[in-house]
């Protein structure tokens, strides 16, 4: 029987929705502050070069500039999400290592003068050899491109007994998977305004999904104290990771305010967005699995090239994560894992939807399926076979505390007709693959080991609610979510709780929104400041009901007696009683999510990231055809089973699964950035093929519910992993189709044509 009163599990509409729907809402583009200039950096149009002389002084004299910075002014200052590992200045001091490096900034009274007095700026370059490729970036003699060489670090890690595991192996396979640089094409593009005060004290309105851990990145990048620094997270047009650092454009706005003593507005055009933007790090990956001939894992090696680009962000975190995320999908328990990250000249790459999932799961998920046909079974029994389960420790000892994995695997093939679809003769495969990720975000090593999320509570005297999250709204509803998560607590309706996020000076500490931690650790700091200003709530109805407190009932804005329904009080009339006593109504609890680790996890670097606090999986399902002509793909049908936990809102899961199908066909299919020598060559809409919403093909997201003891209400994160098995399952169901199995991405109607010419030459 479904309680008319619960919010929670209900199809409920995002809190933002008219607002955003109607183009209410104002985006970063829309704002603007009395006295504002406008900002225009200077790019390199050289991949490698020294910088010999940056001259200003022509640009300065344009009527309407009012100030000017180069790598002189911001000198000493390195840009990295880990500091310790940081070698980016926001603006070149005496070397350029990619095209679209920044180089020098203006400041102007519009957009216009400011281009035109870019076009005054005077550089001399001293050309230096390029390097592209990270294979070459490595070979003796190479080119450096930082002092300290090309590598920007080599890490390993072992678990088990790998040599032992490939000996008792009767079967090894071993393989090389390719995946390349995809961007984000978040509708907006990024950018930030900075206005530095007399007084030296920084406000920064900003497209980031990190507002807290940014403020502190950013005072510490410039040596402010973090009293002087206000963070102000703006609406956002799209994250998917790509806003989780502080950004050259960041600090070049902040110094062109103080030395115009005016606010700053830098936005990213299109083209730079695509040409000086983060982007996902492209991955060679050799990968090497033992076998029994039951199907039973038992060894996997795995070797990763990493392209950082020109410098480093967070390549080393990301490398590093998937030394971990090759483990525990299927549970192997003996692995070996080598990775590089090479500097190249090209754009340097940052956090993206899945951060290193999508890639190592196209190379696992493609390698089963192979495995399976070599040792004839359905790929279906191989992976119920190895599935994961709820109390499993791994390999690397992460405790399993949730897992609907196999219900993923049955429900996702009983939608597609599995059984009946697969080996069927003609041009038309399906594929499936599945994906285990973070439910709850990850406990961060280098930054002293926390996962949390502080919120504060205060109920009005109307028996509303202030809500105040460090969390970030980026798009993918965590607004809405915690407002239900309060709602459902209290006893309240949605529309009850205002939710205020995205202002440090207004917000309590929170690590903000990525790992799909919002749900789990946002929602459980909720759930329990919620609690205590319930029994709060509940104290003061005992005395004006008479009654004990364990005889109350919480329902629909009011407290009742048990069996008594008419003897009652309002909510807001107990928060009016409440406060005239001097009776605060309000909480405020700091969440910090278990690391339910087993092992010491010594394998661990401690430049990368520790345990989940909990895990959710999935199974993808698609049904392509393709044409042996042209080699082209057309994606008939896709089937997505995701393990969510509970359900808080079917509708934005739906949602958000809906979105990374999107986004994992592009990256399966069509996307990647092209370069030569340096160059992109597709630096826009136009010649970057993403999906359109005509592109995507008929699809059914299935929610699998598997509750989660350690989730509000029994929920963990979706928002990553929906596209992280996307481009595996493309990839086996087009060789499904017609038999050629391709190893790198994008699996484009050349790369078909070419295998299928290989494999039947004329």
């Amino acid at each position: 029987m479904v309680d008319e009163y619960s919010v929670i599990g209900k199809r409920l509409p995002r809190i933002d929705g008219i607002e955003k729907a109607t183009g209410i809402a104002r985006y970063l583009g829309d704002l603007t502050i009395p006295g504002m200039l406008y900002g225009k950096i200077l790019r390199s149009p050289y991949p490698h070069a020294k910088v010999l002389k940056v001259d200003t002084s022509k640009a300065e004299r344009l009527r309407g500039v009012r100030a000017a910075v180069t790598g002189k002014d911001t000198k000493g200052i390195r840009i990295c999400v880990i500091p310790h590992l940081a070698n980016k200045p926001p603006l070149a001091e005496d070397r350029v290592r990619f095209i679209g490096d920044e180089v020098a900034a203006v400041a102007a009274d519009s957009e216009e003068i400011a281009e035109e007095a870019l076009d005054l700026i005077e550089v001399e370059y001293e050309e230096l050899p390029g390097v592209f490729d990270p294979f070459k970036a490595v070979k003796p003699g190479a080119v450096k491109i930082h002092e300290e060489g090309n590598v920007a670090i080599h890490l390993s890690r072992n678990y088990g007994d790998i040599e032992k595991a490939f000996r008792e192996s009767d079967h090894i396979f071993e393989d090389r998977f390719e995946t390349q640089a995809q961007v984000h094409c978040c509708l907006e593009p990024r950018g930030c305004i900075a206005h530095h005060d007399q007084s030296g004290n920084l406000t920064i309105w900003v497209t980031t999904q990190i507002p807290h851990p940014y403020r502190k990145l950013l005072a510490d990048m410039l040596g402010m104290p973090l009293s002087r620094v206000r963070v102000i997270k703006v609406n956002m047009g799209g994250g998917f990771g790509e806003r989780l650092e502080v950004d050259s454009l960041d600090v070049i706005a902040v110094f062109l305010s103080k030395k115009a003593g005016r606010s700053v507005r830098i936005i990213n055009t299109r083209d730079e967005q695509f040409t000086a933007a983060r982007t996902r790090y492209p991955m060679v990956i050799d990968i090497k699995t033992g076998v029994k001939k039951d199907g039973t894992l038992l060894a996997r090696e795995v070797r990763v090239i990493t392209d950082n680009g020109a410098y480093n962000n967070q390549g080393v975190a990301i490398t590093n994560g998937i030394g971990t995320k090759c483990t525990y999908l299927w549970d192997v328990p003996n692995v070996k894992f080598e990775a590089e990250v090479v500097f190249t000249n090209k754009v340097y790459g940052g956090g993206f939807r899945g951060y290193g999932n999508p890639q190592i799961t196209f190379a696992i998920e493609s390698q089963m399926d192979r495995i399976a046909e070599k040792l004839d079974m359905d790929v279906k029994e191989l992976c119920l076979k190895n599935a994961n389960y709820e109390g499993q420790v791994t390999s690397v000892g992460d405790k399993i505390t949730s897992c609907g994995l196999k219900d993923c695997i049955e429900k996702a093939a009983g939608e597609m007709g599995w059984r009946e679809k697969r080996r069927r003769p003609g041009n038309r495969g399906v594929g499936m693959a599945s994906v285990m990720h973070t439910g709850g975000g990850l406990r961060l090593q280098h930054k002293g080991g926390s996962n949390l999320s502080d919120v504060f509570i205060k109920m009005n005297h109307d028996g509303t609610i202030d809500l105040a999250s460090g969390m970030g709204e980026t798009g993918q509803g965590s607004d809405t979510i915690l407002a239900q998560i309060a709602a459902e607590t209290l006893g309240l309706r949605l529309e009850d709780i205002h939710v205020i996020t995205g202002d440090t000076s207004a917000t309590p500490q929170c690590m903000g929104a990525w790992g799909s931690r919002e749900v789990f650790v946002g929602g459980n700091a909720v759930m329990l400041a919620a609690k205590e200003v319930k029994q709060k709530l509940f104290d003061e109805a005992s005395e004006i009901l008479e009654a004990l407190v364990d005889d109350l009932v919480l329902r629909d804005r009011r407290i009742h007696v048990k069996g008594h329904p008419e003897k009652a009080v309002s909510i807001s009339q107990i928060a009016t009683a409440g406060y005239s006593k001097g009776k605060i109504l309000a909480a405020r609890v700091c969440y910090d999510a278990p690391n339910p680790v087993i092992s010491d996890r010594k394998a661990v670097s401690t430049v990368g990231y520790g345990g989940a606090p909990t895990f959710s999986f999935g199974t993808q399902i698609v049904e392509v055809e393709v044409n042996r002509r042209t080699g082209q793909v057309r994606v008939l049908k896709f089937v997505a089973a995701h393990d969510i936990g509970k359900m808080i809102n079917p509708m934005l899961a739906e949602g958000q699964i809906e979105g990374a199908i999107a986004q994992g066909l592009g990256y399966a299919l069509s996307e990647g950035l092209v370069w030569e020598e340096g160059i992109v060559l597709n630096p826009n809409f136009q010649d970057y093929r993403v999906f359109y919403i005509n592109d995507v093909p008929e699809s059914k997201a299935i929610l699998v519910e598997s509750i989660d003891p350690g989730g509000p209400y029994g929920a963990k994160g979706l928002g990553e992993m929906g596209m992280v098995p996307t481009a595996a399952a493309i990839a086996n169901a087009i060789y499904d189709a017609v038999g050629v199995r391709i190893k790198s991405l994008p699996i484009t109607p050349e790369k078909i044509l070419s295998a299928l010419k290989e494999k039947t030459p004329s």
